[in-house]
C-alpha cells in the first residue's frame, strides 16, 4: 500500500538533480575558445579576416593610410584610356602611342622594396624619361598656385592649355597614394604611407617636385602662370616656397634652341573675397623681378574675362557676379528670342549707373 511514493520520489530525485545541473552550468568557467573547436567553415573565416589585416585590398573595401589597392591595374588602366579614348592634349592621329606596361614597370622599378624615406627625385627619372619624351607645349604651358580647380577647367584637359596635370605621366598617378616595403613578398605597403620624413625631406616631393621640374624643362615660347591673389592675409599670391618657384621658374629655357620667350602672370581675385595683391604690388614684384633676371618678358592682368566667366559659374550668387549674370541673361534672351536691346531701356540704365560707381571709385582711389 505505500508502494505508490516511489514513483513520486523518482520524479523529485530527477527534478533536484536538473535544478543542480542548471546551477553548476550558470558557474561553471566557458572552457578557453581554441582554433580546433572551429568547423572547417568558421577557420576559413577567421584566416580570411588575418589575411585581410595584413592586406586590406582582399575583396573587401578598407580605407587605409597606404598603397592604392589595385595599383598596377589603375595605372595601366589609365595609360590606357589617355591614349586610346582620351588621346591626350597633344596627340594627332599620327602619334605613336607608349607600351603602358612598360611605363608601369618603370615606375615599379623605382618604388617596389623601397622604404619611403629612402626615395629622392632621381628616383623617377626613368619614369618621366619615359612618359614625358616628345612632349613640346608651344605657347601652351600653364603653370598654377593656389587656383588649381580654375585653372585646369581653363586649360580644360589639355584643349586650350597644357598643364603638368594633363599630360600621361601625371594622370598615370594623380590622386593615388604609394609606398614601397622592404623585405616583403609584396614589396608595397597597402597598409600605412608615411605622410613625411623628417629624416630625408626630399622623398616627400619626390615624384611630384621631379614631375613640375621636367615639365618646365619641356615647355617653350609663351608660359602662362595662374595665381590667386585673394589669399589669407597671412599668405601671398607669388610663394617662394611653391612647386612654382622651387621647380619651375628655375627650369624654363633659357639658352637652348627653342626657349621660353615670356611669362604671362594671369592674376585672379576670388567672388565676395577681398583682394590682397594686384599686379605690380608686393609678391608680384618679386616674381616679375625673378622672371626678368632669368631674361624673360613680364607681363601680368587681372582677372582676365574668360576666367571670370569661370569663377562667376562657380560662385552663381556672387556679389560681383549678379550684375554680370543680369546683363548676359539679357543677352542670350535676345539672341534666343530676336529682341534687340534697344526695346530694353533698363539694361542701359543699368550699365550707366555700373559706369558711375566704376568712375567714382576710380576718382576715390
Amino acid at each position: 500500500m505505500y508502494r505508490w511514493y516511489i514513483p513520486v520520489l523518482f520524479i523529485l530525485l530527477s527534478i533536484i538533480v536538473d535544478i543542480d545541473g542548471r546551477q553548476q552550468s550558470k558557474i561553471r568557467p566557458s572552457m578557453p575558445f581554441k582554433l580546433s573547436h572551429l568547423t572547417s567553415n568558421q577557420r576559413g573565416n577567421r584566416q580570411s579576416t588575418e589575411v585581410q589585416q595584413m592586406n586590406p585590398c582582399n575583396g573587401t573595401y578598407i580605407r587605409t593610410n597606404g598603397t592604392t589597392c589595385g595599383l598596377k591595374e589603375i595605372i595601366i588602366g589609365r595609360c590606357y584610356q589617355y591614349q586610346y579614348t582620351n588621346r591626350g592634349p597633344y596627340f594627332n592621329y599620327q602619334t605613336n602611342t607608349k607600351d603602358c606596361t612598360e611605363l608601369y614597370e618603370a615606375f615599379e622599378r623605382a618604388v617596389r622594396y623601397k622604404p619611403f624615406c629612402e626615395i629622392n627625385m632621381s628616383t623617377y627619372e626613368e619614369y618621366f624619361k619615359l612618359t614625358l619624351k616628345d612632349i613640346k607645349p608651344i605657347d601652351r604651358g600653364m603653370f598654377w598656385s593656389g587656383t588649381n580647380m580654375i585653372a585646369h577647367i581653363y586649360s580644360n584637359n589639355g584643349h586650350n592649355y597644357i598643364t603638368l596635370e594633363d599630360t600621361l605621366a601625371a594622370v598615370m598617378l594623380n590622386q593615388l597614394t604609394w609606398c614601397g616595403k622592404a623585405n616583403d613578398s609584396i614589396g608595397f605597403d597597402y597598409v600605412n604611407c608615411p605622410g613625411a620624413c623628417e629624416e630625408n625631406p626630399w622623398s616627400d616631393v619626390a615624384f611630384w617636385g621631379l614631375a613640375s621640374k621636367t615639365f618646365a624643362e619641356l615647355v617653350t615660347g609663351e608660359v602662362h602662370v595662374v595665381l590667386n591673389g585673394s589669399r589669407d592675409v597671412t599668405d601671398v599670391a607669388f610663394r617662394t616656397d611653391s612647386f612654382f618657384a622651387k621647380f619651375e621658374l628655375p627650369n624654363f629655357r633659357r639658352d637652348q634652341q627653342f626657349n621660353v620667350i615670356r611669362v604671362n602672370v594671369l592674376l585672379l581675385h576670388s567672388p565676395d573675397i577681398p583682394i590682397r595683391e594686384k599686379c605690380g604690388e608686393k609678391s608680384l614684384l618679386i616674381l616679375e623681378d625673378l622672371v626678368r633676371q632669368r631674361g624673360f618678358d613680364y607681363t601680368c592682368e587681372d582677372d582676365p574675362d574668360a576666367l571670370l566667366m569661370i569663377m562667376c559659374g562657380n560662385e552663381y550668387n556672387a556679389r560681383e557676379c549678379q550684375v554680370a549674370r543680369r546683363i548676359l541673361r539679357q543677352e542670350w534672351d535676345a539672341k534666343l528670342f530676336g529682341q534687340s536691346l534697344q526695346n530694353q531701356p533698363e539694361l542701359f540704365l543699368l550699365i550707366f549707373v555700373l559706369f558711375i560707381v566704376m568712375l567714382c571709385a576710380a576718382l576715390l582711389t
